[in-house]
């Protein structure tokens, strides 16, 4: 796993898997500024893209409103990915409601000490 932030745009890009991230790959927006890109042959998380980041992070809820407009079979494919780990230890989703949170407060220490 790998960590890259921009202070400048405050985009934190997770990438889980590298070998992956050079490989074809599928963009599921879960809601503006909020990407996660999975490999489509495989079904496994290679990226996730938090645009404004840090502000983010302090929300309490945030609304998925990607997730609504995916097709049930595009749901169905990733629920399995955004609630198991590598994707959960960054945000926190529940399919019912389309509401979760971001769940990375160490990230936040690290992105703060990148920004001194």
């Amino acid at each position: 796993m790998k960590l890259n932030y921009d202070p400048e745009g405050d985009v934190l890009e997770v990438i889980f898997n590298e070998a992956l991230h050079r490989a074809e790959k599928k963009a599921y927006k879960l809601r503006e500024g909020m990407i996660l890109y999975v490999s489509p042959d495989k079904m496994l998380p290679v990226q996730l893209t938090l645009v404004n980041y840090r502000k983010a992070a302090q929300l309490l809820a945030i609304f998925f409103e990607g997730w609504l407009k995916l097709s049930k079979e595009e749901q169905q494919n990733i629920l399995p990915i955004l609630t198991s780990p590598p994707v959960a230890a960054f945000l926190r989703f529940d399919p019912q409601s389309g509401y979760g949170h971001l769940s990375t407060p160490g990230v936040m220490e690290v992105v703060s000490a990148s920004t001194l």
